[in-house]
């Protein structure tokens, strides 16, 4: 949907009624979605923030009335759908690759292969908890959390340690992941050690 004037002007409306507030926070809303697409390895971020927009815009005839959170929680709903939906092309692209068509994979580190397995193995609610704790900075971040801890009924002390425990279970699962792949390094350079040999003798 490309987005007329007077649709945008509807946009800027539901956000504040006053115009100069509504389009700063219309900016701030953007560059966390922004940021968001980015943090989850989406190169073309800019286009994932726009097509968030679009389906909110798109949507907001419908939800408007009844709508009573902070609007900012709703764009946040739907681009974790979009997200979703541009993790599971990737996916499926990535699975429909020819097989020497993937080398390019040798040249991604161990930190960022385990990052990536892990943080795939979280359960849906923690990977959408952490996103949306670190989305904003500054003030932003402060009504987030809020907002956060509102939705989820319990304090704003509560929803951090969430979020901690939630980075400690990331953590632990990487480390684990890179020793792992560092034993198999030393395993597969020590086999690899021993076929040469025989084959000088």
């Amino acid at each position: 949907m490309t987005i007329t004037r007077d649709s945008f002007d509807a946009l800027l409306e539901w956000l504040d009624p006053d115009r100069d507030k509504a389009a700063r926070q219309y900016e701030v809303i953007r560059a966390g979605l922004i940021r968001l697409f980015v943090s989850n390895g989406l190169a073309d971020s800019e286009h994932y923030a726009d097509e968030t927009v679009d389906r909110v815009t798109k949507r907001l005839p419908e939800i408007r009335a009844n709508y009573v959170n902070e609007p900012v929680r709703y764009f946040h709903g739907v681009a974790r759908n979009v997200l979703r939906e541009a993790l599971r092309r990737r996916e499926i692209a990535t699975d429909v690759l020819p097989e020497r068509s993937t080398s390019f994979r040798c040249s991604e580190t161990d930190l960022a292969e385990c990052l990536r397995k892990c943080w795939r193995a979280l359960p849906l609610e923690k990977r959408e908890l952490i996103h949306d704790y670190h989305v904003y900075d500054g003030h932003q971040k402060i009504e987030s959390h809020k907002e956060m801890a509102s939705e989820l009924a319990i304090s704003v002390g509560a929803l951090r340690t969430r979020a901690h425990h939630v980075r400690v279970d990331l953590e632990h699962c990487v480390k684990q992941c890179m020793e792992a792949n560092r034993h198999k390094n030393v395993v597969g350079n020590h086999n690899s050690s021993g076929v040469h040999k025989e084959r000088q003798l």
